[in-house]
């Protein structure tokens, strides 16, 4: 049953039309339906509750995911690159990633050397622009995430910069990568010392634009340590 074109529907036409008859009140289904890429803030003809979805589409707030990488521990520096789908193309973004601890003594995740993003090339031994930023508590949800700018230091369960030798914790990291032209800076997460395993850690950037010539994302990661995290994910969250 499709939803009447006029402002008579139900509670019933709206539970059919977005099949989340589980949900027994509007608000329920105005968030079960958002979660599967509902559009709250089209602005179209809105006297059908139909031409406000947006289904596998983009917004402004819209976390789209890019990938979700798994690796093995490994004793040397990856050299990782990704592309948006082409709908991203148009958009100013920031680039997300979050990392997930591993269990017990957990190992510490690095992100170094010269970041590329849409074109945009961020060397980390220089830059001195707006800041990559980071959360400082556990959250699995990027919305309810609130993020700081990225410090030198050593401080658990953030992102922190550093840049003279490996982290700081023995056999949960690496020296600063080697395959960048002499690069030494990296963000690393600390989850060591933190005595957090299983806990997640989101880095972003500063806004850049996608063009049609520059989908790309490439970056080079450390992923070493006995007990690393299963991989990470790497998002784009839509600004403008």
């Amino acid at each position: 049953m499709g939803i009447p074109n006029n402002d008579t529907f139900s509670l019933q036409d709206v539970a059919d039309y977005l099949q989340k008859s589980g949900e027994d009140n509007l608000v329920g289904l105005f968030n079960a339906a958002q979660d599967d890429e509902f559009d709250p803030n089209y602005e179209g003809n809105q006297d059908r509750l139909s031409n406000f979805r947006n289904y596998g589409g983009v917004w402004v707030g819209k976390l789209v995911p890019v990938v979700n990488t798994s690796r093995a521990s490994n004793n040397s520096w990856l050299d990782e690159s990704h592309t948006v789908r082409a709908d991203v193309v148009g958009h100013d973004v920031k680039v997300v990633w979050r990392y997930k601890s591993g269990s017990g003594a957990s190992s510490d995740f690095q992100i170094g050397g010269n970041l590329t993003l849409f074109g945009t090339t961020f060397d980390l031994d220089t830059y001195s622009g707006t800041p990559f930023q980071t959360t400082r508590v556990d959250t699995s949800s990027y919305s309810s995430a609130t993020f700081y700018d990225i410090a030198t230091g050593t401080t658990p369960m953030r992102f922190n910069k550093r840049s003279t030798s490996g982290t700081p914790t023995s056999g949960t990291g690496l020296t600063p990568p080697p395959y960048t032209g002499g690069d030494n800076t990296y963000y690393y997460a600390e989850t060591d010392s933190s005595g957090s395993p299983s806990k997640f850690f989101w880095l972003r950037s500063p806004t850049v634009s996608v063009t049609a010539n520059n989908r790309d994302i490439d970056y080079w990661v450390g992923f070493y340590g006995t007990q690393m995290g299963p991989g990470w994910s790497v998002y784009v969250e839509i600004i403008t």
